[in-house]
């Protein structure tokens, strides 16, 4: 019996440390040009011990060493106290709604494999499963083929090796995926990393920013979320002149956007306008004191008075440096107020021409619909005025999709008890409806957690010093990285994220190419949620929901293979199709 024993797993599984290693996977993984692929590997040990980890030449039969980068990541385990109990209900060790726990990969409390760090060796505990992934990002010139590749464990003498094989494809993926994705980030030093946090705006803090901006660019986002004039560190400075007039500095804010778009972010989307002024700090220049001058305004006029001065300025700034294209702006998050929202919207309009608005609406977007340039569905409202979205394609209005602490089961969720399929099916939901973005609401959102690894129940509010949760958002809905002493660290379920951002980049191309097959695969893996999933009935409500799922349906892939395979023949249905090239101009 050997002392280590390593298996490649589907990396569409979940690893317990108090479990087997699922099923051996040999299957090999498909990948295109200038694309990435993770491969998964369980580790068992019948002592403890330490073994270094590397990586032998990834070759084709023919000798040829593929080009490209292979990172090995160590999986830390992270505790799932709670499962998902519900929106804003849930409780570490709570009861599960009757039906839930088969659309989960586990009942509460339990551990499971989640943080990607960066490592060279792995600390092994005899009995318990570990996890090792290596994730393969190839160059967009790589030879295609089939490549074969080793993980090895040494200790002293001691040797392990595990075998995998991916395939290259052709085809190439391009530099920006089909669909934009922005998941919040919250810039806090504090939300930034496990060790003391740095001041704001210091150099420390620009280098922890800048380490975040990576992260999340290299796993998908495209979209930065940016914050403005509000809170006690703004990105953007207010003062007040001595004739009353207000005067704003954007030193920070062309740092920010010029920092986010060297990594390749394509859009801005500035935080939401409504309450922002009541935690909005103006420096009066004479004596140099900060005031509050909308904290107390419960109807907020002063603010809605002091807003278009602002937008007007923050226009001029965004225009002179020609940066209005790709800037978007929130107004109002999930807005149920009408008269507020039309006003916001409206002071966005007149003194923001060329930004888009953008905001999620998860009531009655029918209402809204024409005051939001970019209106991001839940999914059950784009199922339910499916007629609205394509109604706003013909009007050149953007339509992107969101999801939080719901939906619940059965539908698709990214909470760490949900399975990693609903992570990779979220893109290809959005392909289904046609939506141009995806948004989600907490990249690093711990909000007093000191232990995220420990924890993973979300906090609703900021919890005070000593303050322990009592109920709170779904396990992992409040962020998908972890902090480190050097920054941010992605999680598995941003990865599967990530591979269904690939798939849908194909499933786009291929659409242009030949749709009908395209329709094929897509209808394989997503049709469930579109086609079996019955509309709300009349006397529907989120707590009836919650107590019975009875009249829903589900029947959406949660079958690794399945994407998989689709990404197989996505990738040779597009060998197959490509383009001619263009002969050489002489």
């Amino acid at each position: 019996m050997p002392s280590v024993r390593v298996t490649r797993c589907d990396p569409l599984l979940r690893l317990f440390p108090d479990r087997p290693p699922p099923p051996a996977y040999g299957s090999p993984a498909h990948v295109p040009r200038s694309g990435s692929t993770p491969i998964l590997f369980a580790i068992t040990a019948a002592q403890d011990g330490a073994r270094r980890l590397t990586i032998k030449h990834i070759r084709r039969d023919d000798g040829t060493v593929l080009k490209g980068q292979a990172r090995i990541y160590e999986l830390l385990p992270v505790q799932v106290e709670g499962n998902t109990q519900g929106s804003m209900c849930s409780k570490p060790g709570g009861a599960l709604p009757e039906g839930w726990l088969e659309h989960l990969v586990r009942e509460a409390p339990f551990q499971t494999a989640e943080v990607l760090v960066e490592a060279d060796s792995v600390v092994l505990s005899a009995g318990s499963t570990h996890g090792v992934l290596v994730d393969v990002a190839v160059d967009g010139d790589a030879l295609p083929g089939t490549y074969r590749g080793q993980l090895e464990l040494t200790s002293g003498d001691a040797r392990v090796t595990a075998a995998f094989a991916l395939q290259v494809h052709a085809t190439v993926l391009p530099e920006h995926h089909a669909l934009h994705s922005v998941h919040w980030l919250w810039p806090d030093p504090v939300n930034l990393t496990s060790s003391a946090p740095p001041e704001w705006w210091s150099d420390e803090h620009w280098v922890l920013l800048e380490q975040a901006g990576r992260q999340l660019r290299a796993f998908g986002d495209d979209t930065m979320f940016t914050p403005l004039i509000e809170g006690e560190h703004p990105l953007i400075t207010t003062h007040r002149r001595d004739d009353g007039t207000f005067g704003f500095d954007y030193t920070n804010l062309d740092r920010w956007v010029t920092t986010f778009r060297h990594l390749g972010f394509r859009l801005f989307s500035g935080r939401h306008l409504n309450h922002m002024g009541r935690n909005v700090y103006v420096r009066i220049k004479a004596s140099g004191k900060r005031e509050r001058p909308f904290h107390e305004d419960p109807e907020q006029k002063g603010w809605l008075g002091f807003l278009p001065v602002f937008l007007t300025d923050f226009h001029g700034h965004l225009a002179e440096r020609n940066w209005t294209s790709c800037f978007l702006q929130h107004q109002y998050d999930e807005p149920r107020d009408r008269k507020l929202y039309e006003a916001i919207s409206a002071a966005v309009r007149d003194n923001m021409p060329g930004v888009g608005s953008i905001d999620a609406i998860n009531s009655r977007p029918e209402t809204f619909s024409p005051l939001v340039d970019h209106l991001v569905f839940n999914l059950p409202g784009i199922m339910e005025h499916r007629d609205l979205a394509a109604e706003r394609v013909v009007q050149g209005r953007r339509n992107w999709l969101y999801h939080c602490s719901s939906p619940y089961p059965p539908y698709p969720n990214r909470h760490i008890d949900c399975p990693l399929t609903a992570s990779r099916l979220w893109p290809w939901i959005c392909h289904t409806y046609k939506a141009q973005g995806f948004l989600f609401w907490a990249a690093n959102l711990y909000r007093g957690i000191t232990d995220e690894y420990g924890n993973s129940l979300g906090p609703m509010a900021p919890l005070k010093p000593g303050q322990t949760l009592e109920v709170g958002h779904p396990p992992g809905d409040d962020w998908f990285y972890y902090r480190g002493p050097d920054g941010l660290r992605p999680s598995v379920r941003i990865l599967a994220f990530r591979e269904g951002l690939i798939d849908h980049t194909l499933l786009t191309m291929l659409a242009s190419r030949d749709p009908a097959q395209a329709h094929v695969l897509q209808d394989r893996i997503v049709g469930g949620v579109v086609k079996r999933l019955r509309p709300y009935p009349p006397d529907w409500s989120w707590r009836r929901y919650r107590e019975t799922v009875n009249f829903l349906e589900a029947s959406h892939s949660r079958t690794p293979d399945d994407y998989h395979v689709a990404r197989a023949e996505l990738l040779q249905a597009l060998d197959q199709t490509a383009p001619a090239e263009k002969p050489a101009k002489p």
